[in-house]
């Protein structure tokens, strides 16, 4: 098992690597179909620690008005480039009548517990 020092090296590469989020109505976290119309934001993952990265109060624009929203993507470039992976949303899962949706809080788990 690695410690959680080298933990932290891999979670801080994953987040240089895929700094940008994305919102999808539909699918699987293990598929980049189904983003959303809303422009993709820069995620700010906090540096890791014990192996874990996250991200907080990310506020999106341009989605369908109340349309679904159920996951988040991770990608290396603000349009276009590599999809990472993603995570399911919990609680609301729409965007609301303004096409708004604020992520309040994700978090990539690489700890050793």
């Amino acid at each position: 098992m690695f410690v959680d020092a080298a933990l932290n090296v891999g979670a801080n590469a994953m987040a240089a690597a895929y700094p940008f989020l994305s919102l999808h109505t539909s699918g699987a976290v293990t598929s980049s179909a189904n983003e959303s119309t809303a422009p993709r934001i820069a995620a700010g993952w906090t540096a890791a620690a014990l192996g874990d990265i996250s991200a907080s109060n990310k506020a999106f624009t341009g989605g369908a008005a109340n349309g679904p929203c159920i996951r988040v993507g991770y990608w290396s470039l603000a349009t276009g480039g590599t999809y990472g992976g993603g995570s399911l949303l919990t609680g609301d899962q729409a965007f609301n009548s303004a096409g708004e949706y604020t992520v309040t809080s994700i978090t990539e788990n690489g700890s050793s517990t």
